[in-house]
C-alpha cells in the first residue's frame, strides 16, 4: 500500500511543479504583454529608469577611465635612489640586486655615472660646458618600481631604502601620490553615494508605476479574489512587470552610455593626434553589461515587491 501511495504520488507532484512553472511563464508573458499595450506608459516609464541608471552607470565608466590613466601615472611612484658618490659601480649593481629580491620591489633599472652623465649632456645643451669638468658629479641611479600603489606601503619601503647606508638620496613625491589617490578615493565614495540614491530612485519609480497598474485593474483583482484565486497568484503579473521594466531600464542605460562616450570617442581622436598621446576610452565590458543589466532587474522586482505588498493587500472583497 506504501508502495502504490508513493507511486500515486509521483504523478501529482509532478503535473503540480509543471503547472506552477507553466503559471510562471504565462504570468511574465501575460505582464509583457499588458506592458506592450501601453505603449507611452511604457516608453516613459522606461526611459526615466533607463536615464537614471545612466548617470550612475556613466559615472562607473568615468572612475574607470580615471583608474586606468591612473595606472600610466605608476611611473610617478617610483623611487629614484641616488648611490653614494664614492660607491663603485659593481657595488652599486650590487646593491640594485639586492633591492629588487625585496618582496615590495617589482622592478629596478640601473643608470651609472657615466650614462646620467651622457644623458645630461644631450638633453640639457650644456655640452660644452660639461666637458669641461674634471670629474662626474652624478651619482649611481636606481629606479625602484613598487608593487603597491598604496601610499603608505610606498612611504614604508622609501624609509627601507633611505636606511640603507650605500644610499645618499631616496627620492619620492609622496603629497602627490596622496593627493591623488585621496580624489580617486573621494570619487569612488561619490560614485557608491549616487549610485545608492538613483537605486532608490528607481524603486520609486517601479513602485508608483505598479501601484498605478494595480488601481487600473482593481475589479479584475476582485473578481479574481471572489473566485479563489490567492495573493500569490495575483501578485506574479505584477512582479513580472517591474522585472521588464527594470531589464528595459537597464539596456535602455547601456545605450545612452555606449552612445554618450562614441560622441566623445571622436573629440578624443583629434586630441591624441594634436598631442600624439594614445588615450584610450574604456567602455562596458560583458561582466560590467551583465552586472548592470541584473542590477536593474533586480531593482525593477524589488520596486514591484514593495508596491504589491503594500497595495494588494488592501484590496479585498466586500
Amino acid at each position: 500500500m506504501a508502495g502504490s501511495n508513493v507511486k500515486r504520488r509521483g504523478p501529482a507532484t509532478t503535473n503540480r511543479i509543471s503547472a506552477y512553472l507553466l503559471h510562471h511563464l504565462q504570468s511574465l508573458i501575460f505582464s509583457l504583454g499588458k506592458i506592450y499595450q501601453a505603449p507611452a506608459t511604457t516608453i516613459m516609464t522606461v526611459a526615466v529608469i533607463g536615464i537614471t541608471l545612466s548617470l550612475p552607470g556613466g559615472f562607473y565608466l568615468f572612475l574607470k577611465n580615471i583608474d586606468a590613466m591612473s595606472g600610466d601615472f605608476r611611473s610617478s611612484s617610483q623611487i629614484s635612489l641616488y648611490l653614494d658618490l664614492d660607491l663603485s659601480e659593481k657595488r652599486a649593481r650590487a646593491v640594485e640586486k639586492d633591492i629588487s629580491g625585496m618582496e615590495q620591489v617589482e622592478s629596478t633599472r640601473f643608470i651609472s655615472r657615466d650614462q646620467s652623465l651622457e644623458e645630461f649632456r644631450q638633453n640639457s645643451g650644456f655640452g660644452k660646458s660639461i666637458d669641461t669638468l674634471s670629474s662626474n658629479p652624478l651619482p649611481h641611479t636606481i629606479i625602484v618600481e613598487p608593487i603597491e600603489a598604496d601610499t603608505f606601503a610606498i612611504r614604508n619601503l622609501l624609509n627601507a631604502l633611505q636606511a640603507m647606508p650605500e644610499v645618499e638620496i631616496a627620492k619620492l613625491d609622496t603629497e602627490w601620490l596622496e593627493r591623488l589617490y585621496t580624489i580617486i578615493e573621494i570619487a569612488k565614495r561619490s560614485v557608491m553615494i549616487i549610485t545608492i540614491l538613483f537605486a532608490c530612485a528607481v524603486l520609486l519609480i517601479i513602485g508608483n508605476t505598479i501601484r498605478l497598474d494595480i488601481q487600473n485593474r482593481y475589479q479584475e483583482i476582485i473578481v479574481t479574489k471572489l473566485i479563489g484565486a490567492t495573493d500569490a497568484f495575483i501578485r506574479r503579473p505584477f512582479l513580472y512587470g517591474g522585472v521588464w521594466y527594470g531589464l528595459l531600464g537597464g539596456i535602455i542605460s547601456w545605450l545612452i552610455v555606449e552612445i554618450g562616450y562614441l560622441a566623445i570617442s571622436g573629440p578624443l581622436e583629434r586630441l591624441n593626434l594634436l598631442y600624439q598621446s594614445e588615450l584610450t576610452l574604456i567602455t562596458f565590458s560583458f561582466h560590467d553589461f551583465i552586472i548592470l543589466i541584473t542590477s536593474s532587474t533586480l531593482l525593477g522586482l524589488a520596486g514591484s515587491w514593495i508596491a504589491v505588498a503594500r497595495h494588494l493587500n488592501q484590496i479585498e472583497p466586500s
